[in-house]
Formats: C-alpha cells, sequence, structure tokens
C-alpha cells in the first residue's frame, strides 16, 4: 500500500499523537479511525482521503470486533500508516495515532 498524503497542510497545522477511547457497540472502528485522525490533524474529517485508499474498512471493522472476541480475553490490534499517521487499533477500543 502506498502512503497516503497528510490532509492539505498549512504552515501552522499542528499535528499531535493522540489516544481515544470507544465502545465499539457505539461506533465501527473504521469511524472511529478517521474521527481520531481527524481530531490528531485538527482538521474536518471530510478533508482526509477515504480510509478504504489505504486499508479495506469492512475488514478493519470484522478483525477488531469479531463475534467471538467480544466474550474473551483475546485482545487484537492492527497498524497502519493513513493520511501522515501511524494508527494502531485495539480490540479493547484504544485508537492511538501519531504522526508518521
Amino acid at each position: 500500500m502506498s502512503e497516503e498524503e497528510p490532509p492539505s497542510s498549512d504552515a501552522g497545522m499542528l499535528r499531535e499523537a493522540i489516544q481515544t477511547q470507544y465502545e465499539w457497540s457505539a461506533i465501527e472502528p473504521s469511524t472511529a479511525v478517521v474521527k481520531t485522525v481527524a481530531q490528531a490533524a485538527h482538521c474536518d474529517q471530510q478533508e482526509l482521503s477515504p480510509l478504504y485508499k489505504c486499508i479495506d474498512p469492512d475488514a478493519l471493522d470484522a478483525m477488531i470486533v469479531p463475534p467471538l472476541a467480544r466474550n474473551t480475553d483475546t485482545t487484537v490490534s492492527i497498524s497502519f500508516t493513513y493520511t501522515g499517521y501511524s494508527v494502531t487499533v485495539h480490540s479493547t477500543g484504544a485508537v492511538h495515532v501519531a504522526p508518521s
């Protein structure tokens, strides 16, 4: 996969590392990734390139919230690069993003 370019950057655009916590019963992991990266990049979600250009959103959701993992102690995490950020999504509900 090719690395996506960050959203249009102003000279003073802030980029930071953040971690957010979600309940997967309330939001899909793919949606949480876009929301968290937009928050870290201080931009609107629509300014980001589509997540599907980097990773299959349906596969991400299925891997992080499979029916069997909800009732076990198994923890799954997936890491990838999206719009200039290193992203790690955990089955525990944590989404960590940091400038790459």
